[in-house]
């Protein structure tokens, strides 16, 4: 591993900071130092975290040269993005447009095209946020988090890999390769935010559906973020949702189920009522949209 700013400089605040040219070369590290290491690759989320003192790490590991870890493509009927692909590349994909626009959809919903340009999809699901705009069209398009370290690779699905607010269950000496899933062109995202540019999440809401020839949704998935401590699957609100036609009563059903499936508080960015009363409007509209697509 080259150590590009260790021995002559430090970054932000004397911690030191290496270049992994390969995938190797970075999980070899992280087999060494485990948890003494923060991996970085946009950066736009932990050098947040260290200006603000939440996080002190002995070493600061750039993975961003990893070309192994980018990219997006389609094998063998699942759609796979590598994690340092970022949310640029994906709010600029025309497989993503047509096969899974909830995650397209929340791309080109994310932050300033600043930020865009250097997020990538693997930081922002290992930030875990409550309010991370990725997760939600993941949990709905049933994304398995494709796991790698020196001991090998594993996966597990996206709604089990977040286990809290800003917490996995990925292990010191593992880094995220990727995310994989089924095409669902029957998807959609919608965001609620305080304002149009920069807009913090106060509200979104994914939804990915199967439907038969004669319109009965067959599959529905729903999730939502920025409505509790992590992201959440809508298991009232699909329950309410699959096996129908969407008339206006069974959205309206929907809707009064929707309050069940999250767990707001009160915060800077909404109040609990605001938030119980949300939800409903943005799971409709969100279903509507996610129904209309695909044919």
């Amino acid at each position: 591993m080259r150590e590009t700013l260790g021995r002559h400089r430090r970054f932000m605040g004397g911690y030191k900071f290496s270049i992994a040219s390969n995938l190797g070369e970075a999980l070899s590290a992280l087999a060494r130092l485990g948890p003494d290491v923060c991996v970085v690759a946009g950066g736009t989320d932990v050098t947040r975290r260290i200006r603000n003192g939440q996080e002190s790490p002995a070493l600061l590991l750039d993975i961003s040269r990893i070309g192994k870890l980018r990219g997006i493509r389609e094998k063998n009927g699942q759609i796979i993005i590598g994690a340092l692909t970022t949310i640029a590349q994906i709010a600029s994909s025309e497989l993503l447009m047509s096969k899974a626009p909830a995650l397209y959809e929340a791309s080109c919903r994310f932050a300033d095209p600043n930020t865009r340009n250097r997020a990538t999809l693997g930081g922002n699901i290992v930030n875990a946020s409550p309010g991370a705009d990725t997760l939600p069209p993941l949990f709905a398009l049933d994304a398995q988090v494709l796991i790698t370290g020196e001991k090998g690779d594993r996966r597990m699905p996206v709604c089990e890999f977040i286990t809290g607010s800003y917490k996995t269950a990925l292990k010191p000496s593992e880094l995220v390769a990727g995310v994989s899933f089924a095409p669902c062109p029957n998807s959609a995202f919608t965001k609620i935010g305080l304002r149009k540019a920069m807009a913090v999440s106060v509200a979104t809401a994914a939804v990915a559906l199967i439907k038969d020839d004669e319109g009965v949704v067959s599959v529905c998935r729903v999730a939502f973020g920025a409505l509790g401590p992590t992201p959440v699957r809508g298991f009232y609100s699909e329950k309410a949702l699959s096996g129908k036609k969407p008339t206006s009563e069974v959205l309206a059903s929907a809707m009064a189920e929707a309050e069940k499936d999250i767990s707001p508080r009160d915060g800077l960015r909404g109040t609990k009522e605001y938030r119980n009363s949300t939800v409903g409007v943005i799971l409709k509209r969100t279903f509507q949209a996610a129904y209309q697509k695909g044919g």
